[in-house]
């Protein structure tokens, strides 16, 4: 089968974006879930039946479903997932993000992708600059940042940091991640050493799992900024931090915030990329 119009189900602005990347590189695309907007030069808004009958691939939002329901932040109703949609979805290639949770349906998981991983890095990177320096009443330059973590966010967050003066240190399990870390000009911190936050004016978390517990908050002075950068639920224990007096931040889904439109362009790009690899 030869893909040559992709429709796009629900989702935030960098759909919008992502359908103009994609309709610049040749290809027809409907947009599905969009009411509240009107079509305009090339995006075209359509009912869902139409989207579903005419396309030849479908795109869902990178943040994936929620239940039974796709979620659609330009519409006054989002998209029920039913038998009948996901007929149509296991007939044709879906891409999406969390593709887990769309349940009964076999879709392409773009976080779970390198590349896309690798270059969504940058604007969630950028978008966590943007909490901090709204949430931290100095400057990041001088201040004394802890990254948790040392995957493709936390190496793009501590070179962002350090370019900008800060003094970074970061934490990881892996002793081979902590050589790294420490090469590349950061000071090194075992994971499970942290017992308290004291010393740091900022913390971002990027690891999953319960990272930051209500033991070390307890232990910790409460004028210490918290950015939860992991995946939900995140690894910070939220319930404590805010018991405690605590500013803490739940930075999910930044990069649709702050860089809708490179956001989208890498949706558009990482699809692009699975097409010509499976030949559809």
């Amino acid at each position: 089968m030869k893909c040559n119009t992709i429709a796009l189900l629900g989702g935030d602005k960098r759909q919008l974006f992502c359908a103009d990347a994609l309709y610049n590189k040749g290809f027809k695309v409907l947009l599905a879930g969009f009411d509240l907007l009107e079509s305009y030069g090339h995006l075209k808004l359509v009912d869902l039946d139409t989207a579903l009958s005419a396309a030849d691939a479908y795109i869902l939002p990178v943040t994936g479903v929620k239940g039974d329901r796709i979620p659609c932040y330009f519409s006054d109703k989002e998209i029920k997932i039913d038998g009948r949609l996901r007929d149509h979805l296991r007939e044709k290639p879906v891409f999406m993000g969390r593709a887990n949770s769309l349940k009964g349906v076999e879709a392409y998981d773009l976080l779970k992708r390198e590349d896309f991983a690798v270059l969504n890095a940058v604007p969630t990177v950028e978008g966590a600059l943007c909490v901090a320096i709204k949430g931290f009443e100095k400057t990041l330059c001088s201040s004394r940042v802890l990254v948790i973590g040392y995957g493709r966010i936390g190496k793009v967050l501590s070179r962002a940091l350090r370019a900008l003066g800060a003094e970074v240190s970061v934490a990881s399990r892996e002793s081979f991640k902590r050589a790294y870390i420490k090469a590349d000009g950061n000071r090194p911190v075992i994971t499970s050493d942290i017992k308290s936050l004291d010393g740091f004016d900022i913390v971002f978390n990027t690891a999953d799992g319960e990272v930051i517990n209500s033991e070390i908050l307890k232990n910790s002075q409460n004028s210490v900024l918290i950015i939860d950068l992991a995946s939900y639920p995140g690894g910070v224990d939220f319930d404590a931090a805010q018991k405690l007096g605590f500013t803490a931040f739940m930075a999910s889904g930044l990069p649709g915030q702050y860089s809708p439109a490179s956001a989208g362009e890498i949706i558009a790009d990482t699809v692009l990329t699975i097409l010509r690899e499976e030949s559809l």
